[in-house]
C-alpha cells in the first residue's frame, strides 16, 4: 500500500495553474475579442465611425426608443385599414353602376348562400361607410401625432442627448405638420413612381422598343434611382427638420444617402419574406403581421442609428455641440443656470 501510495503524481503546485484556473480561457475571451475590435478600429476609420455610431446609439437608448415609435405606427395600421375601406364604401356609394357590377361579380363567384351572405356585408359596409372613415380618422390622428412625437424626442437625444422642455400645443403642432408632410412624401413617391414606370413604357412604345433586349433593367433602375432620391428627401427631413438641428444639408447629405442605401435593403429583404410566405394561408396569416412588425421595428432602429453615425460624422462633430465621446448626457440645472463644466 506503501509503494502504491507513493507512486500517485503529486498535485501540480498552485503556482503553475493559469490565473482564474481551468475557466481562464473563457472568461478571458470578451477581453481578447475587444482588444481585437480596437485593433481594427486603429486600422478602419469606417469601422471606428461605425463603433463611435453604435456606442452613441446605445447610450441615448436607440432601441427602446425605436419600440415606442413602432408601437404607434403598427397601431396606426388598423386606422388605415379602416380608412381605406371608407373609402371604397363611399366610391361605391356614388356609383351604382359600378356597385352593381361588383355585387353580380360576387354573385358568380359565390353562387347561394355565400354569396348572399358577402352581398349583404358589401351593402352593409357602403352604407356604414362614413362612420367607419370618422373612426378610422380618428384612430390615426391619435396613433400618427404619438408615432411622430416618439420619433422627434428619439431624434432629439440622438442628437442633442436631452430633450427639450414639452410645450403641449407647440408639440402637436409640430407633431402634426411632420405627419402631414410624412404621408404627402410617401404619396408623392408612390405616384412619382407609377407615373415615371407609365411614362418610360409610353416612351419606349413610341419609339417602338418596347421589345427591345434590357428594357427591364432601364426601366427597374430609373425606379430605384427616384426612390433613392425620395428617401434621400425623407432622411434628410429626418436629420434636419425633425430634431431642428442648425446644421447645414451639406453636412447632413452623407447620412441621408447612408439612411437611403440602408432604407432600399431592408424593402428587397421585406418584398423577399412577403414573397415566401405567399404560398401558405397559415404563414400568411400569421408571419405576415409578425413579419411588418419586425420590419417596422428594425426600420425604426435603423433611422435612430442613421442619426447616431450622421452625428459622430467628423464634419458634424467639428461644427456642432454633441455629446461628448463617453461622456454622459449634459443637463442644466433646473434653475436655468448654465452646467458646470467637466
Amino acid at each position: 500500500m506503501s509503494a502504491t501510495r507513493t507512486d500517485r503524481p503529486a498535485p501540480a503546485p498552485a503556482g503553475d495553474q493559469p490565473p482564474g484556473g481551468r475557466w481562464s480561457r473563457v472568461t478571458q475571451l470578451p477581453g481578447r475579442w475587444q482588444a481585437r475590435v480596437d485593433r481594427l478600429r486603429r486600422r478602419l476609420p469606417w469601422f471606428d465611425h461605425l463603433a463611435r455610431a453604435g456606442g452613441r446609439y446605445q447610450r441615448t437608448q436607440g432601441d427602446l426608443m425605436a419600440a415606442g415609435v413602432t408601437y404607434f405606427v403598427f397601431l396606426g395600421l388598423v386606422p388605415v385599414l379602416l380608412l381605406v375601406a371608407s373609402v371604397i364604401g363611399l366610391v361605391l356609394a356614388g356609383n351604382e353602376l359600378l356597385q352593381q357590377e361588383l355585387v353580380t361579380a360576387i354573385r358568380d363567384s359565390f353562387p347561394g348562400p355565400t354569396g348572399r351572405e358577402i352581398v349583404g356585408e358589401l351593402r352593409g359596409a357602403v352604407g356604414s361607410a362614413g362612420v367607419v372613415g370618422v373612426i378610422g380618422l380618428v384612430g390615426f390622428l391619435y396613433a400618427g401625432l404619438r408615432a411622430m412625437d416618439k420619433l422627434r424626442l428619439g431624434m432629439e437625444r440622438i442628437w442633442r442627448g436631452r430633450v427639450e422642455e414639452p410645450e403641449f400645443l407647440r408639440d402637436n403642432l409640430q407633431d402634426l405638420l411632420a405627419l402631414a408632410a410624412f404621408g404627402g412624401a410617401g404619396l408623392v413617391s408612390l405616384g412619382l413612381t407609377g407615373t415615371v414606370t407609365q411614362a418610360t413604357d409610353w416612351a419606349l412604345a413610341a419609339l417602338g422598343l418596347d421589345d427591345a433586349p434590357g428594357l427591364f433593367v432601364l426601366t427597374a433602375a430609373l425606379g430605384l434611382g427616384l426612390a433613392v432620391a425620395t428617401d434621400v428627401v425623407v432622411f434628410l427631413w429626418l436629420l434636419k427638420v425633425v430634431p431642428a438641428t442648425a446644421h447645414p444639408l451639406r453636412r447632413l447629405l452623407p447620412g441621408a444617402l447612408f439612411g437611403a442605401a440602408g432604407f432600399e435593403v431592408m424593402k428587397l429583404l421585406g418584398s423577399l419574406y412577403l414573397s415566401l410566405i405567399s404560398g401558405s394561408v397559415t404563414a400568411s396569416a400569421f408571419g405576415g403581421a409578425v413579419g411588418i412588425l419586425i420590419w417596422i421595428n428594425v426600420v425604426c432602429r435603423f433611422a435612430f442609428f442613421t442619426a447616431a453615425w450622421t452625428a459622430t460624422l467628423p464634419g458634424v462633430q467639428g461644427d456642432a455641440r454633441v455629446v461628448a465621446e463617453g461622456a454622459d448626457p449634459v443637463v442644466p440645472p433646473a434653475d436655468g443656470r448654465p452646467a458646470p463644466a467637466r
